[in-house]
C-alpha cells in the first residue's frame, strides 16, 4: 500500500530508487523529465482537492443558508407586520420543497437524505477521476489522497461538539447517516489505492522489496485497522455494542497513528491532514471528559426500578441547558467505571431519565436498582446534546411516540405545559403506544400533569396498548374508548472510555415482559429486533410495580385503547383542523415503521395554502 503522495512513492515504480523521491522531489536518481511529471501530477491533485473541499463547503453552506434564511422568513411572516410579506415567497417555496424532500425514499430516511448522499458521492467521483491522466499510479495516488481527505471529513461528522449543530440545527446524531456513508467511501478509496499500487509493483517484480519498507509495513497495519473499524460498524454494532465500541475506537487510534508513520513528510501536506484529523477527535474527547469530571463534583443519581425492566435515574445536579427532549451521556461508576451511555431527558428539574434494560450496562443498571431501590450513587453526565424546533413557537404540537420513545415526547409536553400561562393559546395532541399496560407507569408523574390539562382544549391525550392483557385485571375498570380529536383553540390567531461514539439506541426503549424473563430490544431497531436475557426481579418489587400500574391507570381509563393507533389519520386530523395562519409541529420518536408513517403523512400535509407544518423525527438506532 504505497502512499498517496505524488512524489514520494510512485517514482520508485517508474524505475527509480525503491525509496522514491524525498519530499520536495530532490534526489532519488530521477531524470528532470520524471521530476517535472511528478510535480505536475501533484499540482493537479492539489487543485482537484481544492475543488473537492469547495464542493463540501458548498453543501454545508446550502444547509446553513437555508436554515437561517428560513428562520428569518418565518419570523417575518409570523410577525403580522407589512414587512412579513417579504418572507412569504420564500416560505411558500420552502414548503413545496420540503413536501418533496421530507418524504421517505427506499434505502434512505428521506428524499433530502438521498440527494445529499448522491451529491457527496458525485463530488468524490469527480475528484477521483478528474485530470488523473489514465496512469495506474496516477489513479492510485489520487485515491490515496481522497481516502486521507475523507478520513478528516469522517471525523468531523463524528464530533459530538460539532459546530454544525448551531450553524445548521443538525446535531451529531442526525449527521450519523452521512458519517457512515463517508466512512464507507473512504474505505473503498483506501482499498483501490492499495490494490492499484500492489498490482503495479507486482508487475515490476518488486512487491516483496517494496513492502519490506517500514513505511509500507505501517500502511498495511493502517489498512487492517480501518478494516476493523468498518467491520465493527457494519456487523459487531448490531449484536454487541460494547465490543463494537472497543474495537471501533482502538482500531481508529491504531489506524490514524500508522497513517502518520506511512507518510511522515510534513511538507507534502499528508501529515498535516493526519494531524488535523487526530486533533479534531482528540479535542472533542478532551471536552467531553472535562465536562464529565466537572459535572461529577458533588453529584449523584437516585435509582428507582420500574415495571418491565425499566429504571428511572434522577440526578442531583442539573447540567446547563438540560432541556427535556435533549440527551446526555450518563456515567455511573457503580455500574460501569469506564462507560457512558446516552439517555433522553424527560424532565429538566430535577433531571430524570427513564431507561429500559437491554444488554450490558442497562441490564446491570436495572439489576442494581432492583437490589437497591432508591439507592443514591455517584454519577455525572456529558451533554446535553440534540437539536429540535422550539415547541413554544408553534400553535399546535402533535407528539407521537412508540414505547420508550415517549422519553422524548413526554419531555417536550411537560416542558410546554410548565411554560404556558392562562393566556397562552396552544394545543397539544399527545399519542403514545406501548406494548404492555404496565409500561404506562414508567411516566406516572408526567401522565398526571397531562391529566390535569385534559379537561381543557389545550391537551388531547390518547394512550394505546398494543398487546392484549394476560387477564382482565390488567385493564382499567372503565370501558376504554378512543379519544376524539378536538379542534385547536383559535383565540389567539396562530463502553469503553468516557465518551462512546454512537450507542444512541439506548434512548429508544419499549419493554416486553414474560414470566421469569424479559425481552430486550436489539440495537438496530429497539422496537422490533429481540434478544432475550434474564433479569431477575424481587417479588417485593413486582408488587410495588403492580400498585404503581393501578395508580397510573386511574384517571386515564377513558383514553386507553387496545390496538395500534392510526397515526396517519391522527396527524391529518390535527393538521386539517388548524387554521392556515397558524403553525403545527409534528414531533415523533419510536420504531422505524411508525417513523415512516409519520414522515410520509406529514410531508403530504406541507402545502403552500395550509398551516405551516414542521416535522421532527427523533430516531436513533441507525
Amino acid at each position: 500500500m504505497a502512499g498517496p503522495s505524488g512524489s514520494t512513492t510512485t517514482g520508485g515504480g517508474h524505475g527509480g530508487a525503491a525509496t522514491g523521491a524525498t519530499s520536495g522531489g530532490h534526489g532519488g536518481g530521477y531524470s528532470p523529465a520524471m521530476l517535472a511529471m511528478f510535480a505536475k501530477r501533484t499540482a493537479l491533485t492539489h487543485k482537484v482537492l481544492d475543488y473537492y473541499a469547495a464542493g463540501i463547503c458548498g453543501l454545508i453552506g446550502i444547509f446553513v443558508l437555508f436554515h437561517w434564511t428560513r428562520w428569518l422568513c418565518v419570523r417575518l411572516e409570523t410577525s403580522k407586520r407589512p414587512l412579513g410579506l417579504i418572507g412569504r415567497p420564500f416560505a411558500t417555496t420552502s414548503r413545496l420543497t420540503r413536501n418533496l424532500l421530507v418524504r421517505r425514499v427506499i434505502g434512505f430516511s428521506s428524499a433530502g437524505h438521498a440527494l445529499l448522499v448522491i451529491a457527496y458521492i458525485g463530488l468524490n467521483l469527480m475528484a477521483m477521476f478528474l485530470w488523473a491522466e489514465g496512469s495506474m499510479t496516477n489513479y492510485a495516488a489520487r485515491f490515496g489522497w481522497m481516502a486521507l481527505v475523507n478520513l478528516s471529513f469522517v471525523i468531523f461528522l463524528a464530533l459530538k461538539n460539532t459546530p454544525l449543530s448551531f450553524l445548521t440545527a443538525y446535531s451529531y446524531e442526525r449527521l450519523n447517516c452521512l458519517h457512515q456513508i463517508a466512512g464507507y467511501t473512504m474505505f473503498i478509496q483506501l482499498i483501490l489505492h492499495a490494490a492499484l499500487y500492489t498490482a503495479y509493483f507486482n508487475s515490476l517484480g518488486r512487491l516483496s522489496t517494496k513492502y519490506a519498507d517500514q513505511s509500507m509495513i505501517a500502511a498495511i497495519i493502517a489498512g487492517f485497522s480501518f478494516l476493523s473499524v468498518v467491520f465493527s460498524a457494519t456487523f459487531l454494532r448490531r449484536v454487541w455494542y460494547e465490543l463494537f465500541y472497543v474495537v471501533h475506537i482502538s482500531s481508529w487510534i491504531m489506524g490514524i497513528v500508522t497513517v502518520g508513520f506511512h507518510q511522515p513528510e510534513f511538507g507534502e501536506g499528508l501529515l498535516v491532514i493526519t494531524v488535523l484529523a487526530a486533533s479534531m477527535w482528540g479535542t472533542d474527547r478532551i471536552i467531553r471528559v472535562v465536562r464529565v469530571l466537572y459535572n461529577s463534583v458533588n453529584n449523584e443519581a437516585t435509582l428507582h426500578p420500574l415495571p418491565n425492566g425499566a429504571t428511572k435515574i434522577v440526578l442531583k445536579k442539573v447540567p446547563a441547558r438540560a432541556d427535556p427532549g435533549k440527551h446526555c451521556f450518563v456515567w455511573i461508576p457503580a455500574i460501569r467505571k469506564l462507560e457512558t451511555h446516552p439517555f433522553t431527558i424527560h424532565r429538566g428539574s430535577p433531571v430524570e431519565f427513564t431507561v429500559k434494560a437491554q444488554n450490558g450496562f442497562t441490564r446491570d443498571l436495572h439489576k442494581y436498582a432492583v437490589e437497591h431501590p432508591g439507592a443514591s450513587v455517584k454519577a455525572s453526565v456529558d451533554g446535553p446534546y440534540g437539536t429540535f424546533p422550539d415547541p413554544m413557537e408553534y400553535d399546535k404540537i402533535v407528539l407521537i411516540a412508540g414505547g420508550g420513545g415517549a422519553t422524548f415526547t413526554f419531555g417536550l409536553a411537560v416542558n410546554i405545559l410548565e411554560s404556558m400561562t392562562d393566556d397562552t393559546h396552544k394545543n397539544i395532541v399527545f399519542i403514545w403506544a406501548v406494548k404492555e399496560h404496565e409500561n404506562l407507569s414508567w411516566f406516572k408523574e408526567q401522565l398526571d400533569i397531562l391529566r390535569t390539562h385534559t379537561h381543557s382544549t389545550k391537551v388531547n391525550v390518547a394512550l394505546y396498548v398494543t398487546r392484549a392483557p394476560s387477564s382482565s385485571t390488567d385493564l382499567p375498570q372503565a370501558e376504554p374508548r378512543l379519544l376524539q380529536s378536538r379542534p385547536s383553540s383559535e383565540e389567539g390567531g396562530e463502553s469503553p472510555p468516557l465518551s462512546p461514539t454512537d450507542s444512541d439506541v439506548e434512548k429508544n426503549t419499549p419493554a416486553v415482559p414474560a414470566p421469569g424473563r424479559q425481552r430486550i430490544m436489539a440495537e438496530r431497531d429497539p422496537e422490533k429486533e429481540v434478544i432475550e436475557t434474564n433479569i431477575e426481579s424481587s417479588s417485593a418489587a413486582s408488587e410495588k410495580d403492580k400498585a404503581t400500574m393501578t395508580s397510573t391507570s386511574h384517571g386515564f381509563e377513558h383514553i386507553v385503547k387496545e390496538g395500534r393507533p392510526d397515526a396517519a389519520s391522527l396527524i391529518r386530523n390535527a393538521v386539517n383542523t388548524t387554521p392556515s395562519n397558524q403553525r403545527v409541529l409534528v414531533a415523533a420518536c419510536g420504531p422505524h415503521g411508525l417513523m415512516r408513517i409519520v414522515r410520509d403523512t406529514t410531508a403530504r400535509l406541507i402545502i403552500s395554502d395550509g398551516p405551516g407544518v414542521e416535522l421532527h423525527c427523533e430516531q436513533f438506532g441507525w
